[in-house]
This record gives C-alpha cells, structure tokens and sequence, in this order.
C-alpha cells in the first residue's frame, strides 16, 4: 500500500540507464525457444520492422499502431526485452500488461519447468494461438501457483474435436482437483464507453488547438455516455473558451469544470527531462495529478526527442479531458457478473473429482466498478448451479495495471485473488491467500477497490 503521493516535480535520471532485468530476459528466451525455429526470427524481424515504422510516423505526428494484433505473442516477447534490455524501443503503456508476467515466469523458470505439460502450453501460446497468447500466460501463472503451494501440478492433454478438457489436474496427499482457466477481455460496454468517451473529447482538442489554449475539462457523468449528445462536452469548451460559459456546469448529464493549464509544473520537468507523450506522468505535468479511477484523453503540439520519438522533449499547447461515470446503469454493465463464463468452464470440468474455476480479468474501470462486480459475482455464485459437475469453488483473479507515475517505479499492478463458494457446501477451497503476480510475502489481505479494507497478511 502507498502510504503518501510523490512530489510530481522529479525528474528521471541522466544516468544509469544500462541496467537490464534478467528475470525479464530469461522468460523471453525461453518463449523465444520455443517458438517454431524456421519462422521465429521472420516473425520478430517483422514485430521490429512495423514498430520501427510506427516509430518514425510518430516522429512526424503521426500516431498508427505499434503491431500486428495477428502476433501478440512475437510483440509481446519484443517489448518485455526493449523494457528488459535497452529501453529504446520500450512502450511503457504496452510494457506495463505484460512485465509482471514475464516477471513472474523469469523467477520462477525452475519450477514451472518441473510441471508436466507447461513448455507444451508455452510453446502453443508461441506458434497455434500468438494470436491470443493471454490464455496461455494465464494458465502459466495459475500452475506455479499451485506447485508454490506443494501440489503436485500437471497440465492436461488437449483433445480437439473428441472431447472438451479441463486446463489442469492438481493433487496433494489424497486431495484431488480438476482446474480450468478463463482469461476475460475487457467488457463491450466498458470499450464503447472508452469509445464513446474520445469521440466526445476529440471536439474539445480540435476547439482548444484552434484556440491555441491549453485547458483542463474534468467530467463526471450521471448519464450513460451513450445517452450524451454528440455536441455535449463541445459546447461547454465553446462557450468557456469565448468567455461567455462557468467554469464549472452541472446538468441532467452530469457535472464539469473547466480550467487553464498551469505550464509551471510541466516546464520545470521538460526543461531536465524527456517524458513519453500521452503517458499518465505526461498528464500528471499537465494538471498536477493523475487518477486512475478516471478516463483520460490528451492531445496537444509536441517536440519528439531525437533519440527516442514517443518522448516530449517539449510541449507547446495540450489540451486534457478527463471523466467518469456515476450513472448505475454504467457502473451496473461495467461491474457485469461473469456467471457465462463460469458456466462455460464447468461444462469442461470432469465429474470424478472436485473442480475449481480461475477466472482472469484485467480490469481498468477504477474502484467503484471493481467494487460492485465483485459483489455481483459473489451473489451469483452463491446461487450458481453447477448441474452434474462438481464445480465447488471459483477464483476471480483481478488484475488493475498501473500507468505509474513514481519515481522509482518502471511499472506497477494492483492485484486482487477473491475466492466464491459455488452453491452451499463445506469442502475447503484447494489454494487459499494466493496472488498469481505479486509475491506472498508482500501481499495485504483485502482487495485493491478498498484499500481501507488492506492490512498484512500473517500466516498461523
């Protein structure tokens, strides 16, 4: 737990930046030898080829994305060596979804590779499903999370188009478990709303560059975002900028305020210092502070660094935006239960044993959603009906990654393990006080959306 902010006026160091991440780099070679030998080098080259592409229209102004969505694995293993090797080609807001996982793996390469059937996984993750290589990195992390546990752990054996299987087999002594793993996306309401979010912000940069102004639009909505006109946020910046609106509004829609940027801050830092553009500590400049419980959208006229292109070695004019949602109905959708897709797990669950459901959800909505689908996920699988298998416990795995803005940090995750009893019953959950990232030893009991409910854990 953060006890205390950091002064916001530190600015990175001039020198020691050779230091590599051997955990980091000893995960990458070892999915990199496991990918297919013939087209693996072709693969990284093009991973290389297309960012480097990308980095050069960044150069000019021109954000495009980074990679092929049809190879996240190859980006995947690309970016955690930038980040571990030489931080040139380092994206810090992709960099911070797959670190702690390479992280994790790294250290813990000896005993993962004690499991039966993990390099298997490992290697599948590489080649048949780069496309989607988040299922296989979780199920990793949940095997080394029982064998740190002391069961003995092994990886169940596909059988495509003759029968549907379960992820793992776990046992101890005369206890037995049957495991599946399900890695959730990010909602379809909570991406429209992201959507539907920037749409309503992009007039607000087009009117402020117009303008040549620098402004702060802070918003919470009452509505949902859907229900906003497509004018909203625009007419409110119109009119402050002509000098005829408040400062601050309140109607049916929601609550706003609206406030010159103090360049202060951002000039004292620039002048020391290159900072990534769009970043959370670009923004943090900019208007003092960074919540994560919020949406942020930023535009602005920038001077790329010369070595390294996604840095602002200066900044002109900026424009900020930033909202959430109070409405219940939007924080009823985001929070949705994940009862389908428990339902869809158990139905691969074998019958001659207990069975137990992982479920992994990265999740960026901020406390308030976090807080309400985790109670909705209790109820349900209070009242969850297992049929024939013999589902008894759920995990909901909940990863909020952080943009992190501190000094001494590369990169930071908050992580909650909440456990649900399926159904009324009295068998003992297989792997109590768990976290898939972080380490045992520094773990809180309580969870990341409450931290008034966060204390250290001791163990009888």
């Amino acid at each position: 737990m953060r006890t205390s902010p950091e002064d916001p006026s530190w600015t990175a160091p001039e020198t020691g930046w050779n230091w590599q991440d051997d955990k980091v780099l000893l995960a990458c070679a070892w999915f990199a030898e496991l990918a297919h030998r013939r087209s693996w080098q072709k693969r990284l080259q093009a991973t290389r080829d297309r960012f480097l592409t990308a980095k050069d229209s960044w150069t000019r102004g021109v954000p495009v994305p980074f990679y092929d969505p049809n190879d996240m694995a190859a980006w995947y293993v690309f970016q955690a060596n930038a980040y571990a090797a030489d931080r040139m080609n380092w994206v810090p807001e992709e960099a911070v979804r797959m670190v702690p996982t390479f992280t994790r793996i790294g250290e813990e390469l000896p005993g993962l590779l004690t499991i039966s059937g993990a390099e298997d996984r490992a290697a599948r993750l590489m080649n048949a499903d780069r496309s989607q290589p988040d299922g296989g990195l979780f199920e990793l992390l949940v095997a080394l999370a029982y064998h740190r546990d002391g069961w003995e752990t092994t990886f169940v054996s596909e059988r495509p188009g003759v029968a549907k299987t379960h992820d793992l087999n776990v046992r101890k002594g005369r206890r037995r478990w049957a495991i599946e793993c399900k890695r959730m996306d990010r909602s379809s309401y909570e991406a429209r709303e992201r959507r539907r979010g920037e749409a309503l912000a992009r007039a607000v940069h087009a009117l402020a560059l117009e303008a040549d102004r620098s402004i702060h639009m802070q918003v919470a909505f009452d509505a949902e975002l859907e229900a906003v006109p497509d004018g909203y946020l625009a007419a409110h910046a119109e009119a402050y900028l002509a000098g005829a609106g408040p400062a601050y509004w309140r109607d049916e829609y929601g609550i706003g305020t609206l406030e010159e940027i103090d360049w202060s801050l951002a000039h004292r830092v620039l002048d020391k210092d290159d900072v990534f553009f769009g970043s959370s500590r670009m923004i943090e400049l900019l208007i003092g502070h960074y919540d994560h419980d919020f949406a942020h959208s930023m535009e602005g006229k920038w001077r790329p660094s010369r070595e390294r292109p996604f840095w602002a070695s200066a900044v002109y004019q900026a424009s900020v935006v930033r909202w959430r949602n109070r409405s219940r109905e939007a924080t009823r959708k985001k929070a949705k239960h994940f009862r389908a897709m428990v339902a869809k797990a158990a139905a691969q669950l074998p019958k001659d044993r207990p069975g137990v459901v992982h479920v992994g959800v990265e999740t960026w909505a901020g406390g308030l959603a976090d807080g309400v689908r985790h109670l909705l996920n209790k109820v349900e699988m209070w009242n969850f009906d297992p049929g024939d298998t013999r589902l008894r416990w759920v995990y909901g795995e909940y990863f909020a990654p952080e943009v992190t803005t501190r000094s001494d940090e590369s990169w930071a995750i908050e992580e909650t393990s909440a456990s649900y009893r399926v159904g009324r019953h009295r068998t003992r959950e297989p792997l109590p006080y768990h976290m898939l990232l972080t380490p045992e030893a520094k773990i809180n009991h309580g969870v990341h959306w409450d931290p008034a409910s966060q204390y250290p854990l001791i163990r009888p």
